[in-house]
């Protein structure tokens, strides 16, 4: 009996080293090892920067790239990046905009902006077609703030409009609010929410700006729409009739570090703690179906480079199918947009400041190292 239990433990163990022998590890890319071109859009000197938030569009045999920032509208040649048009809209008359622009937008004919709860569709051209209020929200969301400032994404989808209302701390009485993301009908003015609530672990990052701004994405063909919270290492996917949980995660270790606040005379200030992971942002590339999220796993930061810790930033690649494929170190944290010929991620100015650099990634070089 003790000879056969001997035995029975020994191909227990075998069978285990067998199984473990075959775990394959995903791949891990330098993001130099996806890049097979480079785009450089021009920038005057008094633009800031240009973002992110570029749609590729096409009338007749021409392509072009267009965005907004704040109350212009530009427009590039593709793949040329000759800036062809900086339109200016005027905060006020017939074709204001408003003068503080919380979310702007562009679709193939339209720019769209939200200054305060007012919605306003322009042209590409500087004129003013349509105005809608949107709602105020009510008194337990305390003060509604729609914003894509902070990186999240407000879209139209046939002419509904997606816009995401950002809370800028997040209070105990907003864990069960769950009307985050506004879904508003320009056709007929009807309002429908995206329904979601923060984890119940976020009880441990209240007050603190960080930890507040969720992060939104969508697939239009499978109507999908997902969230990424910064101290969360899966993603909220939410369809018509469900909603699931997709890890997303990173194979290092996140330090997830909540600020402080202090009371200063009448007013809060609010800390966050400037050496915390997290995630940043999620996108879906329609090209290469892949879903792409940013992670900030060491941020770069005096007191992390004091301790020896060196920043490391990463992207993490799903396949259509919320399968994790691979992981992508950074050079710093950035994101990016898609094309009909790939996504392309932002590099910065590599030779001035009068062009911005994007390269483009192909990812079918992740099947090539499995």
């Amino acid at each position: 009996m003790k000879q056969f239990q001997l035995f029975l433990l020994s191909f227990i163990w075998v069978l285990f080293a067998c199984q473990s022998t075959e775990v394959k590890k995903i791949p891990v890319f330098q993001l130099e090892d996806l890049i097979v071109d480079t785009l450089y859009l021009e920038k005057d000197t008094v633009t800031k920067d240009l973002g992110t938030n570029f749609n590729y569009i096409k009338r007749g045999d021409k392509e072009f790239l267009v965005t907004t920032r704040k109350n212009r509208f530009l427009e590039y040649s593709y793949p040329e990046g000759k800036l062809i048009r900086d339109q200016l809209y005027f905060t006020e008359g017939p074709d204001g905009i408003g003068s503080f622009i919380q979310v702007d937008f562009t679709d193939d004919s339209s720019a769209w902006f939200v200054s305060s709860t007012k919605l306003v569709r322009a042209d590409h051209f500087g004129k003013v077609k349509s105005r809608y209020n949107l709602p105020q929200g009510p008194p337990e969301r305390l003060a509604i703030n729609y914003n894509t400032l902070m990186g999240t994404k407000a879209i139209n989808i046939n002419g509904k409009i997606i816009i995401p209302d950002v809370p800028f701390v997040l209070k105990e009485s907003l864990l069960d609010y769950e009307n985050w993301l506004l879904e508003f009908e320009t056709k007929d003015s009807s309002i429908n929410y995206v329904k979601f609530k923060y984890p119940s672990k976020y009880r441990d990052f209240l007050d603190d700006p960080t930890f507040a701004t969720y992060q939104n994405e969508y697939n239009e063909k499978e109507n999908l729409h997902l969230i990424s919270f910064p101290a969360d290492d899966s993603l909220l996917v939410i369809s018509q009739n469900s909603k699931k949980w997709i890890y997303a995660g990173v194979d290092e270790k996140m330090e997830f570090l909540a600020g402080k606040t202090e009371e200063r005379g009448e007013f809060t200030a609010f800390l966050p703690n400037s050496n915390t992971s997290k995630y940043s942002w999620v996108d879906y590339d329609p090209t290469a179906l892949v879903y792409l999220r940013g992670a900030i796993i060491r941020p770069d930061t005096e007191a992390n480079r004091d301790q020896g810790k060196s920043p490391l930033s990463k992207l993490v690649i799903l396949d259509k199918d919320f399968k994790k494929i691979t992981e992508v170190v950074l050079p710093f944290n950035t994101r990016g947009f898609s094309t009909p010929d790939g996504y392309y991620l932002y590099i910065g100015y590599p030779h001035s400041e009068d062009e911005v650099g994007f390269v483009r990634l192909d990812f079918s070089k992740i099947n090539t190292r499995k």
